[in-house]
């Protein structure tokens, strides 16, 4: 999981935060830069602006405390109030640079749902979760439930599982492949098609810019997107039909 604690020590260099006019500011700026107008010298000094910006203020959200409940909330870099204090606490909290996040995983007795980062923290996903942690690479929540403390699954922003609570493992993605682990066995996600085979196999082959092979029970084989078809590798490359057919793959996704 993507460790957000050691990207904010590096980052924190015991500077200001921005004031709401300053946070609006960069706002407005990041919105021009995406204007086809802004170009040549416009363009560099608002990239030059932005930059300054960054580098003169602590944008990362904070945890605040209501003194009379005891219950906690979020506010942004500006002290603007995202999550107000409703909650026993929360993972992953953004800033407002790299992490701008819309919604954030909180706790209420005990268990973590998602709520909005709208001043008014609306309940996106129940509070049935174990735990829920941001994983901004597939725009997915890490969760683990049902008491299972060695094990996780992927869910979306409004609390549905997408794969479910069995994984031991992910490696780090290579052109949107992520491998997949359970109990020694492998699977796989790929995040841009939104994809996934469940950790079956017996080890995989990765090498960049391939289709990824996959071996079960001694024989090498590839494994078929949409159906998750497992086919081997003799039969795949001979058979015409699957010439403009989609497997896992670590190519470059353009």
């Amino acid at each position: 999981m993507f460790n957000y604690n050691m990207y904010n020590m590096e980052k924190e260099q015991n500077l200001p935060r921005p004031t709401v006019e300053q946070l609006n500011e960069y706002d407005n700026l990041s919105a021009a830069l995406s204007s086809s107008d802004l170009q040549g010298a416009a363009y560099d000094d608002t990239i030059n602006r932005i930059n300054q910006l960054i580098s003169s203020f602590d944008w990362n959200n904070y945890e605040f405390t209501d003194p009379v409940t005891g219950l906690k909330g979020v506010k942004n870099a500006a002290g603007q109030i995202l999550v107000p204090a409703q909650f026993e606490g929360f993972t992953i909290l953004g800033d407002h640079h790299v992490f701008n996040l819309k919604h954030l995983a909180a706790q209420k007795n005990g268990k973590f749902g998602v709520v909005k980062a709208d001043g008014k923290g609306e309940t996106l996903c129940d509070f049935r979760f174990d735990t829920l942690i941001w994983d901004a690479y597939t725009g997915l929540y890490h969760g683990r439930w049902d008491g299972i403390k060695e094990k996780f699954g992927y869910v979306t922003i409004d609390g549905k599982v997408f794969i479910p609570n069995v994984i031991t493992k992910f490696y780090e993605p290579w052109n949107d492949f992520i491998l997949l682990e359970s109990d020694g066995k492998v699977g796989a996600l790929d995040v841009s098609t939104m994809c996934f085979v469940l950790p079956q196999y017996d080890k995989a082959d990765w090498e960049p810019d391939t289709n990824v092979i996959f071996y079960k029970d001694g024989v090498a084989g590839y494994v078929i997107e949409e159906t998750v078809e497992f086919v081997p590798v003799d039969q795949f490359e001979e058979d015409e039909k699957y010439d403009d057919v989609y497997v896992f793959n670590t190519n470059i996704n353009i």
